[in-house]
């Protein structure tokens, strides 16, 4: 064989064993973006930690239907109550952080007011958890039964101190839930209300007994499940939060224009999105963003209007992350000074 010829073959085998390395890496690297790419690869759990016919339930309902749409991968619902919302909320902090099993809760009571109250807290708001997404947020109302003679928010406080022990309130499990324990203890305290709580495992469970009469009062956000009995007339509203009153709902005066102002509700109740600590940058960026996608979805926007509700103005990570520290600065104190174990 030649010079040449050797080095023909040389060149011939260099270049032929560069090429194969060069695809091997290619392929590696595309192996690569793919499984970071792949998010979700099977179906995504999000946790409701209260019984089906609450708020809770229908706001993470909307939520998965309109995560679904956007992104064409199954987001379901699992429910699972009980301990003040703490069971559920447990689960999701014990839970692997790869973005299959996701938390849909009110960032208030559990995050905020419940660890204060609570020795040793069941967790770590800062800590144990990944904050995604604000998602929605709504007035509290306060709900009376058709059978209880009264018509506004003195002549329940004058009802509630003629009867004997008092009037009673349904509440989603009591023991610092926000807002149905919190907001009538809160009213309680400022305004001399006599009331026993009523816990039950979900809003919607109160609601029922209310519409019954088998409790006087409740105090819950949105319409998720009072708008029926409110369509029949077993519950009416003669008070909601805020500093004006609803365009959807005109009749219902507010809390603040009756004389019994309460500051530290005006802001509602606000529904987040939540996976375990150490949720992967990633997974959070494709959740934060298939979320802001499902507002714009008809079937999302239509459906928390239809529950009393709005979409989070400003909802990703960093404005959540703000937003609960903001409230555990606020209402740890308060609920310190508040007698929230009953």
């Amino acid at each position: 064989m030649t010079q040449a010829a050797k080095k023909c073959d040389f060149i011939v085998a260099t270049f032929t064993k560069t090429f194969f390395c060069l695809m091997a890496m290619a392929a590696s690297f595309a192996a690569v973006a793919q499984d970071a790419g792949s998010y979700p690869n099977q179906p995504v759990k999000i946790i409701a930690p209260f019984a089906p016919g609450g708020p809770t339930d229908g706001i993470a309902r909307k939520l998965a239907n309109g995560l679904t749409l956007v992104t064409g991968k199954p987001f379901i619902v699992e429910n699972k109550p009980g301990a003040q919302a703490i069971l559920g909320t447990v689960f999701v902090k014990d839970s692997k952080p790869d973005g299959y099993t996701l938390l849909l809760n009110e960032t208030t009571g559990v995050f905020a007011i419940n660890p204060a109250i609570t020795n040793p807290p069941p967790f770590d708001s800062n800590k144990d958890f990944t904050p995604i997404s604000l998602v929605a947020s709504g007035p509290i109302f306060l709900l009376v039964s058709n059978d209880l003679p009264v018509n506004n928010l003195k002549e329940l406080i004058e009802l509630s101190k003629k009867t004997p022990g008092g009037l009673s309130y349904g509440s989603a499990g009591g023991m610092g839930q926000f807002p149905t324990h919190v907001s009538p203890e809160l009213f309680k305290i400022k305004y001399g209300l006599v009331a026993k709580n009523i816990p039950y495992r979900g809003a919607g469970l109160a609601l029922i007994d209310l519409a019954a009469g088998r409790v006087d009062f409740a105090m819950s956000t949105g319409l998720v499940a009072a708008q029926p009995f409110l369509d029949s007339g077993k519950v009416r509203a003669i008070a909601v939060t805020g500093k004006q009153r609803l365009a959807n709902m005109p009749s219902v005066p507010t809390f603040l224009e009756l004389g019994y102002p309460l500051p530290e509700l005006d802001e509602g109740v606000m529904f987040a999105l939540f996976g375990p600590a150490n949720l992967p940058p990633d997974v959070v960026n494709y959740l934060a963003t298939a979320t802001m996608k499902a507002f714009h979805t008809k079937e999302m926007s239509d459906g928390l209007k239809a529950l009393g509700l709005s979409t989070a103005k400003n909802p990703g990570p960093k404005a959540h992350g703000q937003m609960m520290r903001a409230e555990a600065a606020t209402w740890t104190p308060i609920a310190k000074k508040m007698n929230l174990t009953e």
